[in-house]
């Protein structure tokens, strides 16, 4: 047991509840909390509902090693779910009709619970579209941070949800751990993605650790002058349908009032993507091979970003665009490095059928996709294949 904040007193070692303890220490704006290292269990949402707050583990605010990433990681206050723990998210960070601001999460690590949750049929029935089985979910807002913190063993939908209702400005995701989320193809249908966005302005997401998430491990609906830079993507034993994506929601959101997804002034840089043979695609530009509309597709597309110097290994397929730049803003990208082991392989899940794989796939340029390619990488636009809703 220990003292949290005036006199609140939480179990520290796993067995009781500590979610009301912590919401009463949460409970006001411009409050610090910093949790002792231990385990705190975790049975209702911990909620973030005010602006300029820090929630962080004692001691750990000079510290520069990231919580459950490895041996020399110090030890956290680890949020842990409860077996039966069935709302929608561990931690909510704001609300969709008002997001909070200035708030900094900082070495804290939310676990999902998986293993014991996903054998609760009760719980995952209220996964996918119903939203339940999120790790972390941030509203929106401005200056919003999250720094040497792990989201693990999410149970589905994604381990870190953000810029979710609102965009995001300022964002700042840094040196975090997200990692083992969901349970996925082929033998269970309980999917996360690592990194969830919505829409961001002004962001910075660097040198973070994606590892074996099952659905996409990150994927992005919008990015304006914005930065992804120094992380690492990669699949020890997982599989998943992506590794990193661009994305459009509209389709999903407002399919009435579709728009194009905007990416300008988004630098993707310096990333390591290592798929080896568990991601079907390990870098997607565009939303078709998820979706392709009958009507109006263009509607549907990303405009801008850039792609420089990252590397990209992987035994199924490189990159793949499915409705990525427009004529006048396209998605631009030289000095990466593609590695492709193999020639054909099984891809998709609704139309999965042998397909050939290979570094870049770019279908119909410059009519579906705009992309324009310098400085040799040309060379590695090696396919032109309709890839559309095969997942």
């Amino acid at each position: 047991m220990a003292t949290i904040c005036n006199g609140t007193v939480v179990d520290t070692g796993g067995g009781c509840d500590a979610a009301p303890g912590i919401n009463s220490c949460l409970n006001a704006a411009n409050t610090e909390l910093a949790l002792p290292p231990g385990v705190y269990l975790i049975r209702s949402t911990i909620q973030i509902l005010y602006d300029g707050i820090t929630l962080s583990t004692q001691n750990l605010s000079e510290d520069t090693t990231t919580c459950m990433k490895d041996p020399t990681s110090k030890p956290c206050a680890v949020l842990r779910a409860a077996d039966d723990f069935a709302e929608k998210a561990l931690l909510l960070i704001g609300k969709n009709s008002r997001p909070v601001n200035r708030i900094t999460v900082d070495h804290i690590a939310l676990d999902g619970a998986l293993e014991a949750r996903s054998r609760n049929e009760a719980i995952t029935e209220n996964c996918g579209s119903k939203g339940y089985g999120r790790n972390v979910m941030e509203a929106g807002g401005a200056n919003n941070t999250m720094r040497y913190s792990a989201s693990v063993n999410a149970l589905c939908g994604t381990a870190v949800g953000w810029a979710v209702a609102k965009t995001g400005v300022g964002s700042v995701i840094t040196k975090n751990y997200i990692a083992h989320n969901g349970l996925g193809f082929p033998g269970r249908t309980i999917w996360s993605d690592g990194l969830t966005i919505g829409k961001v302005s002004g962001a910075t997401i660097t040198a973070n650790l994606f590892q074996d998430s099952t659905d996409v491990d990150v994927v992005i609906g919008g990015a304006t002058n914005s930065t992804f830079s120094g992380n690492i993507i990669r699949h020890l034993s997982r599989h998943s349908f992506a590794g990193f994506m661009l994305t459009n929601w509209s389709l999903r959101t407002s399919p009435g009032k579709a728009e194009w997804a905007d990416f300008r002034g988004f630098n993707i840089s310096n990333n390591m993507f290592n798929c080896n043979s568990r991601v079907e695609i390990c870098v997607q530009i565009g939303i078709f091979p998820w979706f392709f509309p009958p009507t109006d597709w263009a509607r549907w597309r990303t405009m801008g970003g850039t792609f420089s110097d990252n590397r990209i290994y992987t035994q199924l397929q490189g990159m793949n665009f499915g409705g990525g730049g427009t004529l006048k803003y396209p998605f631009v990208m030289y000095g990466n490095s593609i590695f492709s082991a193999s020639n054909t392989a099984d891809i998709g899940v609704s139309n999965r059928m042998r397909r050939q794989v290979g570094k870049l796939n770019v279908y119909m340029p410059g009519a579906e996709n705009f992309i324009e390619v310098r400085d040799g990488q040309e060379d590695d636009v090696d396919m032109a294949d309709a890839w559309h809703s095969i997942f």
